[in-house]
């Protein structure tokens, strides 16, 4: 009988598999929640920058019609979109001298991660006093 104490060698071949797999598998989890956090920063980076750009549009006091673009100076490009906005042929009722006019705005925000082009909407309505001629 052999009564030596301690681990063979086919004890800690499996032990050591079994430990790097462990790891290979923490490894892999660990680098996809930090992609997963780089994705949010970018998008959340995006949104900021959006919601900036629609909250100047309505600020503005003179609203053009038809798109605009320009670029944060980041990577991040922006793309707005204003277009008047009709009442439905249903309640054409409505459109009959109506103190003000609707305007939808809607802002692209895009830019570029891991060589794929990304982007964001967001999407407003106005409204605009009509000017008197």
């Amino acid at each position: 009988m052999n009564n030596e104490k301690g681990f063979s060698l086919l004890e800690a071949l499996v032990a050591i598999t079994i430990l790097g797999i462990t790891l290979g598998i923490i490894m892999a989890l660990f680098s996809g929640a930090m992609r997963s956090v780089g994705a949010s920063e970018e998008y959340s980076k995006a949104l900021l920058l959006a919601r900036k750009e629609m909250e100047d549009t309505m600020l503005m006091e003179d609203i053009h019609l038809g798109a605009e673009d320009g670029s944060f100076g980041n990577g991040y490009t922006w793309k707005r979109t204003i277009s008047s906005l009709k009442i439905s042929e249903e309640d054409e009722y409505l459109n009959e001298n109506l103190p003000f006019n609707l305007y939808e705005i809607e802002i692209k925000v895009k830019w570029w991660s891991w060589k794929v082009e990304k982007m964001m909407s967001l999407r407003s309505i106005i409204l605009r006093e009509t000017l008197e001629e």
